[in-house]
């Protein structure tokens, strides 16, 4: 029985070492993917705009939100570090988010339209494998019409690119080793600016949007 004990104790010292190596690479966190280099994509989605009207000088409003769907391309660049994501993306769009509103005087229409909407951002994420997660901020840039019209061609009108801040989340699936899929949500902030919008009367006017899209991207 001392010789069996002895065999067992020795067994078990030898086998310990392995089963702790095996346990140990079983709670190491997985290898992420490789989203390192250059990509290029597209992407659609569609927003809400929330646009505040003040008119200068007389103090009556003509908020009004609308909405509409945009397109475009983006392309970017990522570093990874272990699971981290560290990037910045570059993107436009085309834009047909536009609204409007009855103007203080009833007879006039006031209307906002968004022809596009860019961002520059930085994104940090944590990958899981082939799953994205991340957050993104930066600078927005736009270009703004707004306008009224008494439907006889009495209109006002005023054009304007405008910069501001966006700040965001999204999540990227990796369906290949270059292709990757996915989904963002994005909020711009334009703050005010005045515009000429009667053909003798300015507005200052503030805008806030709310978008959503999906897109695609083909990492070299």
């Amino acid at each position: 029985m001392t010789k069996n004990f002895a065999w067992a104790v020795l067994f078990a010292a030898m086998a310990t070492p392995a089963t702790a190596a095996d346990m140990s690479a079983s709670l190491e966190a997985p290898v992420a993917s490789d989203w390192s280099g250059f990509y290029l994509g597209a992407h659609a989605g569609g927003g809400k705009s929330i646009v505040d009207w003040t008119f200068a000088g007389i103090g009556t409003t003509a908020d009004h939100e609308g909405d509409g769907a945009f397109g475009g391309v983006q392309a970017g660049y990522n570093f990874q570090s272990g699971n981290w994501v560290f990037g910045a993306e570059a993107d436009i769009s085309a834009s047909g988010i536009k609204g409007d509103t009855d103007c203080p005087n009833p007879v006039y229409t006031c209307s906002s339209d968004a022809k596009w909407l860019s961002t520059v951002r930085a994104r940090v994420g944590y990958s899981f494998d082939n799953l994205l997660v991340y957050g993104t901020g930066g600078l927005g840039i736009g270009q703004f019409e707004m306008s009224t019209d008494d439907g006889a061609g009495d209109n006002g009108g005023d054009s304007r690119t405008e910069a501001g801040w966006v700040a965001g989340a999204g999540v990227e699936y990796a369906i290949s080793p270059r292709w990757s899929v996915k989904a963002e949500y994005m909020y711009y902030d334009f703050g005010s600016a005045r515009y000429g919008v009667y053909p003798t009367q300015d507005a200052d006017i503030d805008q806030r949007f709310h978008t959503g899209k999906i897109g695609v991207n083909f990492r070299f």
